[in-house]
């Protein structure tokens, strides 16, 4: 069916729009999907070890589970634990990225949206819509694959199966809503990036550039503590390194220090502060990517 075919001048282009985004994008959504499963099957295969761990501490005793090597020991099951969330910390938000940044440009190369705005559609809806089930497909198969990670970081800490120390902080608190925040964040960087360089190559590259580097700021910058108030009294002093020593839990930059003075019942509000920065962020560059846009097709 031909692009005009579903966008009538006669009524509201809204669905009409939805369907062709789903039905241009269902490839990329299938391909999504098996990276989310190929990340799941890991999170599931490990879970099933934390029965293994329960019963070598109840054998062996609580320290020398901890402090002596076993096959299913604290020190093996916190580097399953955080394999398993290293390939999901910020890897889903740079592919969304490289995604939207990509399928922007194209509209652009292509000369398709050209066609689009020959009909009774606005380029705010045109991309507008594009981009919104970019971001819909990365967070529906995002969340779940959070979901299981923290039910499975969770069982950890509860039976007190970790090693104690920075790498029990990093597995505690890194993923979660921000995660799936840092999806959006990537879907509204590939927007920007796409709209301003109209060009699949270019895109390809500053868009995963500029997502990172929206997060290097909001780590090393700290704006977390100024949204989630509780955690704000329990941290001093500068980062490590520096304002260029960075860290990274895979490619995500890591701000060590913080996540150490951080206890369990810190997880959900410096969560949703570092999720709601990230979504923020997005709206700011969302915001930019539709200003470009106009300035474009006036």
């Amino acid at each position: 069916m031909s692009t005009t075919a579903v966008i009538p001048g006669t009524e509201s282009p809204r669905l009409p729009l939805l369907r062709l985004a789903l039905r241009q994008y269902r490839l990329v959504a299938a391909l999504v999907l098996l990276l989310a499963l190929r990340v799941a099957a890991p999170i599931v295969y490990h879970y099933g070890g934390w029965a293994d761990a329960v019963a070598l501490r109840e054998r062996v005793g609580s320290k020398a589970y901890h402090f002596e090597s076993f096959v299913s020991d604290a020190h093996t099951m916190t580097a399953r634990l955080l394999s398993d969330g290293s390939s999901l910390a910020f890897q889903p938000a740079l592919l969304a990225a490289v995604v939207a940044g990509v399928l922007t440009a194209r509209e652009w190369e292509t000369r398709r949206v050209v066609l689009a705005l020959t009909q009774s559609v606005t380029p705010t809806r045109w991309f507008g819509v594009r981009w919104a089930t970019v971001a819909a497909v990365f967070v529906v198969l995002t969340l779940p694959l959070v979901m299981l990670y923290h039910r499975s970081a969770e069982y950890g800490i509860r039976h007190d199966l970790l090693v104690h120390g920075s790498d029990w902080s990093t597995a505690a608190f890194t993923i979660g809503p921000a995660t799936v925040a840092y999806t959006v964040l990537g879907v509204a960087a590939g927007a920007y990036v796409g709209t301003l360089t109209r060009r699949t190559w270019a895109a390809l590259i500053a868009a995963p550039a500029l997502t990172w580097l929206a997060a290097a700021v909001l780590v090393r910058s700290r704006l977390v503590l100024l949204v989630d108030f509780p955690v704000f009294s329990k941290v001093h002093g500068l980062h490590p390194g520096g304002i260029l020593g960075l860290q990274f839990y895979d490619a995500l930059p890591q701000d060590s220090y913080l996540l150490n003075s951080l206890e369990s019942g810190d997880y959900w509000g410096y969560q949703l502060a570092s999720g709601a920065l990230a979504l923020a962020v997005a709206a700011l560059l969302a915001w930019a990517a539709l200003r470009t846009l106009r300035r474009r097709v006036a």
